[in-house]
């Protein structure tokens, strides 16, 4: 350890606290620091700085900042912006269709640190405790710490005995309190994850009022009336902070994506470019990303080639080319890349619905509105229902007001109105970290809501590109004639089955034939005229039983290949059968993850494809989907995705557009994959990869957040319904119902933190 490595430059510090270490240069300064022991530390997206004083730390702000937001180019000596200009058109003149010419780097940071190297080890930063403690923070933390102590101590003075003394210096002990909470409401920006604050304050207050009448009047009950106003005050502020300490990682998460995604771009201007921020780009703008860069805006790539990790907090790379969509937040690792813009702003994938105040899941699912709509309007039918039972029992007017103010207490909480709310925003969170976009907060309602899941196999389940496997000649032709013929009707397509065959053909060294006047019939074949005059059909049983060729000699075969799950491709010459051909296509990789994704979760997995019964038999036995639909062809697919739905079922289908465009916009819930950031269609859920095991994952997550959340919003209601009921019905005193309500939205948060 005590070695130095040439290689990056770095010397060893041996501190007499603690073991030799590898030092770094200050931000500021360039002194050597001990990373471990530095006397400042500064987070951000792409790093750490690290500095060797206070001095320091604080002089580095304003080129901290010129970091994460280069200058604009206006900032620049005319001369400067003239050469600039220069260099800059000279790199886009040398655009081209396979890539873009040698740009030099211009973003001086990305320079310093190796961007790929501190991605892949750590997508995202760790929440930062510093952050958080900023002082609207520490205020409503003293605040709501002020309202738990005056509400707790004016329930212990209780013990002090019942004398106008200690009455008296108890209903002021909880007016402190509730003052506290007021306060902290007013003082503090409100989360639109809670409720109203006139729905939660009016508890507090309203028990506070019926405390100090109970004090001034003299009342019989004026003792339990402070007693309740206390634990109504504890219990509500000690909600809302365990609510705001188990939303805290949440909030940070959020932050930290708005704040990677607020950086600079590159916007092209003809022949030159200008810098902008990303939230000024307009959707058909172009831009630019280098090396080391991450994309501003959800766009369409123009030119170039490019590694990539595809989605911000990605840890394998991919590869994009010209026609790609590429998603805001991912980076380049290797290459340059030229991009139109189609999504920009709030409307960006990783923004809409984690920091789009108007879009948030958080705030506009109907998991999220269910609780703080139950907050709001159910604690007053809970409270009308115990005032009149306490009215029909002769209560005196103060007791029927206890009454009420209890049973409204157990159900306007935090704990009721956000549970729901945290659970949905994790999940979208969890979805984001794996590349998945849910386009709406509707689209995450309904992926937890289906029942089906139809599987486009041909892309999806297999991986596309299947190989030719089996040549059987019949009559006089051999193979090499059967593939020439199959070869030569397909020379003009492009699609898996006939880069199979052509790809075949070239190892073979076979020619294919001269055919003529192909015609294409999707999911059916080709048909045409050989090189011999004679007319040609390539294609399925139904092509073959459309041109009236017979293939009962070539049923045994044609049948025991499709048992080992083969393509066959039937070829007719002169009206006769010549020739079968078997096509093995293999599984993706996490295809059999994918369906046991959806089995989890009580859904069932649908295979839908253009062949044979016998073929997808046996790849649903290798998969382990019993609900096959065979021989569908694309013009189809829509038609029996409505059969699908007409029986019941809420169907979601898991396709790749545009091949699966026809099934995709029949479904109720569309799962693309690879189309992350596209503009040109908005499907339900999009995905940055093209792993079907994570399209699957997208619908299991939706699932697994609305029986938590729904599980969540019962243990946070359940407590407080119990002790309502045994207050109404007089089998407890109504100090129970606010401590049945804290322990509800206590319980309710130690589950939330046990599910993650």
């Amino acid at each position: 350890m005590g070695d130095t490595d040439p290689g990056l430059g770095i010397q060893p510090v041996r501190s007499p606290a603690g073991p030799a270490v590898a030092s770094v240069a200050c931000a500021t300064c360039g002194a050597a620091v001990d990373p471990l022991r530095a006397d400042r530390v500064s987070i951000r997206v792409d790093g750490f700085l690290y500095f060797c004083s206070s001095a320091c730390h604080d002089g580095q702000g304003g080129a901290e900042r010129a970091r994460a937001r280069p200058p604009h180019r206006e900032s620049a000596p005319p001369a400067t912006r003239e050469l600039e200009h220069r260099r800059q058109a000279a790199a886009l003149a040398d655009v081209g269709g396979d890539g873009i010419s040698a740009i030099r780097d211009r973003n001086e940071p990305m320079q310093q640190v190796d961007i790929p190297a501190i991605v892949v080890e750590s997508p995202l930063p760790e929440p930062v405790a510093a952050d958080l403690s900023a002082p609207s923070s520490d205020v409503g933390a003293v605040l709501l710490g002020l309202a738990v102590a005056g509400g707790l101590l004016g329930v212990g003075l209780a013990l002090a005995g019942d004398s106008t003394v200690a009455l008296s210096a108890r209903v002021v002990l909880v007016l402190v309190g509730c003052g506290a909470l007021v306060t902290q409401y007013l003082m503090a920006p409100r989360d639109p994850t809670e409720p109203h604050p006139v729905a939660l304050l009016a508890a507090p207050a309203a028990a506070s009022v019926a405390a100090i009448a109970g004090r001034l009047t003299a009342d019989p009950e004026a003792s339990s009336a402070t007693t309740l106003a206390g634990l109504i005050v504890a219990s509500t502020a000690g909600g809302v902070s365990l609510l705001q300490r188990a939303r805290r990682p949440l909030d940070e998460q959020r932050r930290v994506i708005a704040e990677a995604l607020d950086i600079s771009a590159r916007r092209v201007l003809g022949d030159d470019t200008d810098d902008a921020r990303a939230r000024d780009l307009r959707p058909g703008e172009e831009i630019l990303i280098e090396t080391g860069e991450l994309v501003p805006v959800d766009a369409t790539i123009t030119a170039g080639t490019a590694t990539v990790l595809p989605w911000l907090g990605a840890k394998a790379t991919e590869s994009r080319r010209e026609g790609d969509p590429i998603a805001a937040g991912a980076q380049v690792v290797e290459g340059r890349l030229r991009a139109v813009a189609g999504w920009t702003g709030n409307d960006r994938a990783w923004i809409r619905l984690t920091n789009d105040p108007r879009r948030r899941a958080d705030v506009t699912t109907t998991l999220a509105r269910s609780g703080r709509l139950l907050a709001e309007r159910g604690a007053l039918v809970a409270a009308t229902v115990a005032a009149l039972m306490a009215y029909a029992s002769n209560h005196s007017s103060l007791g029927i007001s206890l009454f009420a103010v209890a049973a409204y207490a157990t159900i306007a909480n935090a704990g009721v109105a956000q549970i729901g709310a945290l659970h949905v925003a994790r999940g979208v969170m969890s979805g984001l970290s794996r590349g998945i976009a849910y386009r709406t907060a509707d689209s995450f309602d309904r992926a937890g809501r289906v029942t089906m899941a139809a599987f486009c196999a041909r892309g999806t389940l297999l991986l596309g590109e299947p190989d030719v496997a089996n040549i059987e000649p019949f009559g006089p032709h051999d193979a090499e004639r059967v593939l020439a013929l199959i070869a030569g009707a397909e020379s003009g397509a492009s699609n898996p089955m006939a880069m199979a065959v052509q790809r075949a053909a070239r190892d073979r060294g076979v020619r294919p034939d001269a055919v003529r006047s192909p015609t294409l019939l999707p999911g059916l074949g080709v048909t045409a005229v050989a090189s011999s005059g004679e007319p040609l059909v390539v294609g399925s049983r139904g092509l073959m039983l459309r041109e009236r060729v017979s293939i009962a000699t070539a049923e045994s075969k044609i049948t025991d290949l499709e048992t080992m799950g083969r393509s066959v491709v039937l070829v007719a010459l002169g009206g006769r059968l010549v020739g079968v051909i078997g096509l093995q296509d293999g599984l993706r990789p996490g295809a059999r993850a994918a369906v046991q994704h959806l089995l989890d979760v009580g859904v069932e997995p649908v295979l839908l494809s253009v062949d044979s019964r016998e073929t997808c038999e046996a790849i649903g036995r290798a998969l382990d989907i019993e609900h096959i639909r065979p021989e569908v062809l694309p013009t189809e697919r829509s038609d029996e995705i409505r059969r699908l739905a007409d029986g019941g079922a809420m169907v979601a289908v898991l396709g790749r557009s545009p091949n699966d465009d026809a099934a995709l916009a029949a479904a109720d819930l569309a799962v693309a994959l690879g189309c992350a950031g596209s503009s040109s269609a908005e499907w339900s859920i999009q995905l940055a990869s093209d792993d079907v095991k994570d399209a699957a994952l997208a619908i299991r997550l939706a699932h697994g957040c609305r029986s938590e959340a729904r599980l969540g919003l019962t243990i946070a209601l359940a407590p407080g319904i119990a002790g309502a009921a045994a207050v109404a019905f007089a089998l407890a005193p109504p100090a129970l119902a606010p401590l049945c309500a804290i322990a509800g939205t206590f319980a309710a948060l130690v589950r939330f933190r046990s599910a993650s």
